[in-house]
Parts: C-alpha cells; sequence; structure tokens
C-alpha cells in the first residue's frame, strides 16, 4: 500500500483477532505510513485523534468481536442440537465398505487403481482414500 491508499475490509473482525491487534494494524500500520481504513459496512474511522476516534475504534471493535463469538457460540450450539438428533455432517463416503472389499479384491487380482476406480465410478484418488481409511467404520 501507498501514501494515501485505503484498506478496505469486509467488517471489524476481519484484519484482526483482537481489539489490541486492530488499533496496532491501524495505528501502527496504516495511520503511521498515511493510510486509511475503512469497513464495507460503512465505518470510517480516523484512530490519529486518541480521545475520539481510538475510543470509537475500540469499542465498535470489542463489539464486532462480541458479535463474532456469538455466531460461533450459535452455530456450535445448533452443531450440538443436529448431532444430538442423529444428524451427521459432512460429506457422504465415495465408497461403502462392500464396495472398498470390491477394489481390494480387484486390486489383488492384479488389476490398476485407476480400473478399479473407473469400474467404481470414483476417482483414484477417492478410491486411495477410502483403501486408506478402510478401517474408519462408514
Amino acid at each position: 500500500m501507498r501514501r494515501g491508499d485505503t484498506l478496505v475490509v469486509l467488517d471489524l473482525t476481519q484484519p484482526g483477532r483482537d481489539t489490541r491487534e486492530l488499533l496496532a494494524i491501524v495505528e501502527d500500520d496504516l495511520h503511521a505510513h498515511g493510510r486509511h481504513f475503512r469497513t464495507l459496512d460503512g465505518i470510517v474511522l480516523d484512530t490519529s485523534d486518541a480521545l475520539c476516534g481510538e475510543l470509537i475504534f475500540t469499542v465498535l471493535a470489542a463489539i464486532a468481536k462480541f458479535q463474532r463469538q456469538q455466531i460461533v457460540k450459535g452455530t456450535r450450539e445448533g452443531l450440538d442440537a443436529a448431532r444430538a438428533r442423529g444428524r451427521v455432517g459432512g460429506r457422504p463416503r465415495g465408497l461403502t465398505a462392500e464396495q472398498v472389499a470390491d477394489a481390494r479384491i480387484l486390486l489383488a487380482a492384479g488389476q490398476t487403481q485407476s480400473a478399479v476406480a473407473t469400474k467404481l465410478r470414483v476417482s483414484r484418488w477417492t478410491l486411495e482414500r477410502a483403501l486408506s481409511n478402510a478401517a474408519v467404520p462408514d
């Protein structure tokens, strides 16, 4: 970035993990070099004014961090509730245990992984992953 450029972020949670880190980025990396800071949610702050800008920035950064923590907490609670109802997340396995067993027989008979994968209508990488994870229950 050059002098006069503006760093634009989605919101205050994007550039740093906590308020101190955000302040350090804005003060040390941006304002000290004549750069500006803006968020897409419309907040434009001048933290060079220690009485006003830094205070407002700190409060807004703390609020943004709190909102992010609430979203993470809600997501975890939702996933836990879904698991309690028996919902298993993630992508379905590419091959069943029976298909993996069949693949091992075909490979032992001398067929290539590519040929076996084609017969099972999966990629060679899916076949390799299934073969290496075969001990993991479905």
